[in-house]
């Protein structure tokens, strides 16, 4: 089950998940930090209640149980309403199969973003997650799969099994003042020559 979170939510899900995350070493967990996150801008927390980053759209958790196990999260960017930047703070409890989880997590976004009027929704990485980024679009690529087929617009890699078909832009952006690699889903390709243009200036809110 997903839960959505905002500002105005009682974030306790959000919470647990980043002080669950403490004992993991991987580099992903340096921005779940939940201890001082009044004073740490990077933070989920700080993004999430002070910042209000994700009030355009929201930050997903998956629970058992048990409790929280991996979470997710998206908004409108701050320097086009067009474009939505997806899979931010992704994170997955170690030693659970992440890929099926943060899928779930990622095509209800792409479906509230939509709906919300997203026409580009963005994924930043830094240098050390490129991999990661490569990986997703193997792993979304309809062609990566036999028997995968588009129904009104959605593409599937077999029944029931959605993918969400991405590209790597070819070079590096300055995203928030950081050096990025990002790939990209197109909602409405009217838009794509102009969102290609934007890459291509980097304007994204240096």
């Amino acid at each position: 089950m997903i839960t959505w979170h905002t500002s105005q939510s009682d974030n306790t899900l959000v919470s647990e998940l980043c002080y669950l995350s403490e004992s993991d070493i991987r580099p992903a967990t340096s921005n779940l930090a939940p201890r001082n996150w009044c004073d740490n801008p990077e933070t989920l927390m700080y993004k999430l209640t002070t910042e209000a980053m994700f009030d355009t759209g929201g930050y997903g958790i998956v629970s058992t149980d048990s409790g929280p196990i991996a979470g997710s999260g998206y908004h409108v960017s701050t320097w086009h309403p067009d474009i939505w930047i997806q899979g931010s703070r992704s994170y997955t409890l170690p030693g659970i199969h992440s890929n099926y989880l943060q899928a779930e997590l990622w095509h209800s976004q792409c479906d509230l973003a939509s709906e919300r009027g997203a026409r580009v929704l963005m994924v930043p990485f830094n240098r050390y997650n490129i991999k990661l980024r490569d990986q997703g679009i193997k792993l979304n690529d309809p062609e990566s799969y036999a028997r995968s087929f588009c129904d009104k617009g959605v593409w599937y890699r077999a029944p029931g099994r959605r993918i969400q078909p991405v590209r790597a832009y070819p070079h590096s952006v300055t995203y928030q003042h950081t050096q990025q690699w990002i790939f990209y889903h197109v909602i409405d390709w009217n838009f794509y020559s102009e969102f290609l243009d934007i890459c291509k200036n980097n304007h994204f809110g240096r």
